[in-house]
């Protein structure tokens, strides 16, 4: 039964047992008093069923809530216990997938999940760690039992491939307006970091430890970081 329709019924059964209460008052009353006239039951019925009517909105807004955590969920996090790693969750209905890494040279791992109300029961067995752990979700983090929270970033956030550098990687991080991006340009190459600075979705990154200008903008288009020579690094995760 669609969300509406639950609201619907709800809203009928609120009707339902008003226009009974106040039969039951109109023609009940207390023994010895004389029970004045109340209106009529078709004018009962039709003010009650206007009350039940006019809470649709608020049995709305409740059955909308749990929805709009399961959409808003969806997004790139951090974990302050893996400040140089990424967790990127996706939704599709009421079931949750956890992509991460912990550091930027680790393989990648995936947990499953579900979405429970306003939070997420996530697996974490494949990482050593309990089966169900409810990570509730405030719409702006996730919050687990042991007070640990991933405060959601921007979306730019997650693994790269660099074309030049087709055996490397690049992991991008960002937390308010700082980004910071680790990488290697080869499986024995010496891991590198350089600066950023987030610039709406876009990053400004200090590539002097390269050799490179201090500020290039990089551009995120959704799927990739497009930079002015044309050099675009397509995201992994």
């Amino acid at each position: 039964m669609s969300i509406l329709l639950r609201a619907t019924a709800a809203a009928l059964a609120m009707s339902g047992a008003s226009a009974y209460q106040m039969s039951m008052n109109a023609n009940g009353g207390s023994a010895g008093r004389v029970v004045k006239p109340q209106a009529t039951e078709g004018h009962a019925s039709r003010r009650s069923f206007a009350a039940g009517v006019f809470a649709l909105p608020f049995f709305g807004a409740m059955a909308g809530a749990a929805d709009a955590a399961d959409g808003a969920l969806a997004g790139e996090y951090l974990d302050p216990n893996h400040p140089r790693g990424f967790r990127t969750v996706t939704v599709s209905g009421n079931k949750a997938t956890i992509v991460g890494k912990d550091e930027p040279d680790r393989p990648t791992w995936k947990l499953n999940g579900e979405i429970d109300g306003n939070g997420v029961l996530i697996d974490f067995r494949p990482k050593g760690g309990p089966p169900n752990l409810l990570g509730k979700f405030d719409g702006e983090g996730v919050t687990f039992p042991d007070g640990n929270r991933w405060p959601k970033t921007a979306a730019i956030v997650g693994e790269y491939s660099d074309p030049n550098h087709p055996d490397g990687f690049r992991v991008v991080t960002a937390l308010k307006d700082q980004a910071l991006i680790v990488g290697a340009d080869g499986p024995k190459d010496a891991q590198w970091k350089l600066a950023g600075k987030m610039s709406g979705d876009n990053v400004l990154i200090d590539f002097s430890p390269k050799g490179g200008p201090k500020d290039l903008l990089g551009k995120f288009d959704g799927s990739g970081i497009v930079f002015p020579d044309g050099n675009r690094w397509p995201k992994v995760n």
